[in-house]
């Protein structure tokens, strides 16, 4: 039981993908040469070419690279979908003013993210043949200047890094397809530069991009941040789902 619960958390995404190759693999030709079926064997075939891409961009959702509100020390941020719901992937990015914004000096801010695949504990329990490996984390510098009272402008550099190596003691298996294990590692350095604006008190609106020099890889997304609660969404322009929503939580200090 424990060892279900840990495929269908760790491999959601992969189980949504499936259905395609079930389907067309059993004489489904109907439904298989239909625009849905189609899309979903596309989808499953881009996540197969190069799953790491989609791992990295559900990391990157967890990132937070912009600045810390001038009235503020630093923030704490959680990213609760789609991450840690429903793939269970736990997330906490830090920052931290190191500098105050002072006459032509600008504000600089710290800022790092560590995340945890939760799911991977319960490895232990389905035998001696799974090796699992998981690591995530990022961290940056971000710079920001007033051109307002209300509106910053600012620009950064971030290292980011997920790597996942999982065997599989049972292959997850569907119609003549077969997967015994999860690999990869992807590490890039991207530039990023953007535009914060208090739309109300309590209320600040993000919009950011963001290009990764080894993958040329690129990235960008638009949020509304208020007291505690973030909602806003991701674009990859290249990935496997292009849009990605995002809720999240912070707590400034």
């Amino acid at each position: 039981m424990r060892k279900t619960r840990y495929l269908l958390s760790l491999t959601l995404i992969i189980f949504m993908l499936f259905p395609a190759y079930s389907i067309a693999g059993n004489g489904g030709d109907d439904f298989a040469n239909s625009a849905l079926g189609k899309e979903l064997i596309n989808l499953g075939l881009k996540f197969l070419d190069n799953p790491g891409d989609l791992f990295f961009n559900l990391h990157t959702d967890n990132e937070d690279f912009s600045p810390v509100p001038s009235d503020r020390r630093g923030a704490v941020r959680f990213n609760f979908f789609p991450t840690f719901l429903p793939v269970t992937w736990g997330n906490l990015n830090c920052k931290v003013k190191i500098l105050n914004e002072r006459g032509f000096q600008p504000q600089v801010d710290l800022s790092g993210m560590y995340g945890d695949l939760l799911g991977l504990h319960l490895v232990p329990s389905l035998g001696q043949d799974v090796r699992p490996v998981f690591n995530d984390y990022a961290f940056g510098v971000v710079v920001s200047k007033g051109m307002d009272a209300k509106t910053r402008l600012f620009g950064g550099v971030k290292f980011s890094s997920v790597n996942m190596d999982i065997s599989f003691s049972t292959p997850i298996a569907s119609g003549d397809f077969q997967m015994s294990s999860l690999n990869f590692k992807i590490s890039d350095t991207f530039f990023m530069t953007g535009i914060m604006h208090q739309s109300s008190p309590g209320t600040l609106v993000v919009a950011q991009v963001g290009y990764g020099f080894s993958y040329k890889k690129f990235f960008s997304r638009i949020m509304s941040s208020h007291r505690h609660l973030e909602i806003g969404m991701d674009i990859y322009p290249e990935g496997l789902f292009v849009i990605h929503p995002f809720i999240a939580w912070h707590w400034y200090f």
